[in-house]
């Protein structure tokens, strides 16, 4: 029935039978109930259903069948369901409960080999069949690992699925359970020198001021801190609490879950004063071109310590426009420079008009 019609007898209602044997006493003296087999022949059967056929006795051999008769005989017929056999894939899944070492974490998500099993049974029952489920239990683990391991059918709401008529092509699978470092590392931003301020000069708070990371323990060995930017001071008398995106490192996992940090700087020990620049100049002038500043003045922000502003006037001041690629009239960038004091600096960006021309001639 199996190999030819791929068809299988499932929930079969009789196990046992009761006769009433009728003989010669020698030949019932030697039988006991171990001796005698009913037999059903399901030769016939060639299509699923439910089936109730009669049985015969089959007898030792050194028992002459043909003088034994049944008197009585409980059922008379045995019972059973006959079930379409099919097969069918499975995903293996799983989880892990031990316990991994301090400092590291186990991946949530185990892996198999192979990632579905084939199973083969009666339909009826393979319909129940959800997954293969994997149970991984270690305790301290502090590498990753790949390990045989059986599994149990289940159906979709977590029962385990019994059978006996269910096949499976394979009783074990390969698991592999990623486990990864655990570090606490910094958040910090970039200050670049600027504007009469340094870095000496700014008070950070970042909030959070450290994260949570996960990942391959020689990874995480080259990280202590993750910038999350470059500030240039030369652009800020006084910076706004920013929100930053954090950026993690390649091949590493945010345990934290926070995904952005706020950062504040406060400077502290400068002053700021006001000037009105008229010391105009360029710089990189195009050969064959003629150049003038049109402004007379500029009113340019210095900040510098407190005992150096007092001492800067506007004869210290000058501000260079770069005309380099300029050609004709336009804006230009312009750097303003502070001579004879070298901690002291312009804040902000400034551009002055400059009119250029070919020469004549």
């Amino acid at each position: 029935m199996r190999e030819q019609l791929s068809l299988i007898i499932t929930q079969a209602e009789t196990q046992t039978v009761n006769v009433t044997l009728k003989g010669s006493r020698r030949d019932l003296l030697r039988l006991s109930s171990a001796d005698i087999t009913a037999v059903v022949d399901v030769s016939k059967v060639t299509r699923a259903g439910y089936r109730s056929v009669s049985y015969t006795l089959n007898y030792p051999s050194y028992i002459d069948s043909s003088s034994i008769t049944i008197e009585k005989q409980t059922p008379l017929t045995v019972s059973f369901t006959v079930s379409k056999l099919a097969s069918k894939s499975v995903d293996v899944e799983g989880k892990f409960v031990g316990t991994v070492a301090d400092g590291y974490v186990a991946d949530t998500t185990l892996s198999f080999d192979p990632a579905t099993i084939t199973i083969t049974g009666p339909e009826e029952e393979l319909d129940e069949v959800s997954c293969a489920y994997v149970v991984i239990d270690r305790e301290n683990v502090s590498a990753s690992f790949t390990t045989q391991a059986s599994f149990t059918l289940m159906d979709a709401n977590g029962n385990t699925v019994d059978y006996d008529d269910i096949e499976c092509e394979q009783t074990t699978v390969n698991a592999t359970l990623p486990i990864s470092m655990t570090k606490e590392v910094a958040l910090d931003v970039e200050l670049v020198d600027g504007g009469g301020a340094t870095s000496a000069d700014v008070v950070k708070t970042i909030s959070p001021a450290t994260i949570t990371l996960a990942g391959d323990a020689a990874t995480l060995q080259g990280i202590n801190t993750i910038s999350l930017a470059t500030i240039d001071l030369s652009d800020y008398l006084t910076f706004p609490t920013t929100e930053y995106t954090i950026i993690l490192p390649n091949d590493t996992e945010n345990l934290s879950g926070v995904t952005s940090a706020s950062v504040s700087l406060e400077f502290t020990g400068l002053s700021t004063k006001l000037f009105t620049v008229t010391n105009m100049d360029y710089t990189n002038l195009a050969s064959g071109y003629t150049a003038t500043v049109m402004p007379t003045s500029l009113i340019v922000t210095i900040r510098a310590p407190e005992s150096t502003i007092s001492q800067i006037s506007a004869n210290n001041i000058r501000a260079v426009a770069d005309l380099a690629g300029i050609t004709v009239t336009s804006k230009a960038p312009t750097t303003i420079y502070v001579d004879g004091y070298s901690d002291a600096g312009a804040v902000g960006d400034y551009t002055m008009w400059v009119s250029v021309s070919p020469k004549e001639g």
